[in-house]
């Protein structure tokens, strides 16, 4: 008899022990925060990977949050999807949340996912290097239309340098068709565009990065009203993003197999190379926090080219600065 108890209470003391250690249950599906993503484009681009990240290695999970994208156009498009409600955040070039304040409906960044400009000049093999402004002189420019960002820092660059060139507008993933036809001298392309170009031939000219330095260039965007009716959902995604920034810039050689996975369709080298060089050039930044003089660049561009008013640096468009 003393044994059998003494069998039974060793049982509910492993049972518990088991029990008290499983720190990490499933959450279920009905716990899960569902929420919309409106995002530039009209297909994944890579240098967007933490969003990805966050998916498919389960950062947002981990917050019990569950997110799908809408691909939404262009960068005004992104936040006016959100602004009328048919996502709940969007990813995009954050200073249009600045805009959007600026008319009267508030806007927030929430989180940073691409934390310089994303943009690498490319051009036939053999052509110069272009290093400053400057050298964009003469040159057939090929950028995406605006009122993008890359056409309004482009057409900023360009006033500011007096520097007297062409820009030529043209749609998303038509760039390269410019070159070929010679109707372009050097045109500007995301990752992975740049490194799958430069794996046929072409040469990388110029860095738009290393050119301007730390930009708000893209971030996790939502409406201010939505943002403070939801703060711990607005936090946790902001938290699920940076999850993902520490992942590739600790396990880079993980999140370039993630990233290969994510992009099945492309040369797993090529998606190797471009990931390589985002962390490397710090357009996929160390962290999701926004970076207040990023912030400050970005505004000073959009003011100088009239999208904002001038005086004011929309500091209250940001969740957080460091």
């Amino acid at each position: 008899m003393i044994l059998k108890r003494l069998s039974a209470i060793l049982l509910c003391a492993v049972v518990f022990v088991s029990a008290g250690c499983d720190t990490k249950k499933a959450t279920s599906p009905s716990a899960y925060r569902n929420v919309k993503i409106a995002q530039w484009g009209q297909e994944r681009y890579l240098i967007y990977l933490p969003v990805y990240l966050a998916q498919s290695q389960g950062f947002f999970e981990k917050h019990n949050v569950h997110a799908d994208l809408l691909f939404s156009g262009n960068d005004d498009q992104v936040f006016a999807t959100v602004v009328r409600g048919d996502a709940q955040f969007g990813v995009g070039d954050p200073i249009f949340t600045a805009i959007s304040t600026q008319r009267g409906l508030p806007g927030v960044e929430v989180a940073s996912i691409v934390g310089r400009v994303a943009l690498w000049g490319v051009a036939k093999k053999g052509a110069k290097p272009i290093r400053k402004p400057e050298d964009l002189t003469g040159l057939r420019i090929g950028t995406f239309p605006r009122p993008s960002t890359t056409y309004t820092l482009l057409e900023d660059t360009l006033k500011q340098s007096h520097v007297n060139a062409k820009i030529i507008e043209v749609q998303i993933g038509s760039e390269l068709a410019l070159l070929e036809s010679g109707r372009a001298d050097v045109v500007f392309l995301l990752e992975p565009a740049a490194s799958l170009a430069e794996s046929k031939g072409y040469s990388i000219v110029m860095s738009l990065p290393a050119l301007w330095g730390n930009f708000a260039f893209t971030g996790l965007t939502t409406t201010r009203q939505y943002a403070v009716a939801n703060p711990s959902l607005t936090a946790d995604m902001g938290a699920a993003i940076d999850d993902a920034m520490h992942f590739a810039h600790s396990n880079t050689p993980e999140a370039i197999a993630a990233a290969q996975k994510l992009f099945p369709n492309l040369d797993p080298k090529v998606v190797s190379t471009a990931v390589t060089r985002m962390i490397a050039e710090q357009t996929l930044p160390p962290s999701a926090a926004i970076d207040k003089d990023g912030w400050l660049h970005a505004i000073r561009v959009r003011q100088e080219v009239g999208d904002l008013k001038t005086g004011d640096d929309f500091l209250e468009c940001l969740r957080s600065t460091n």
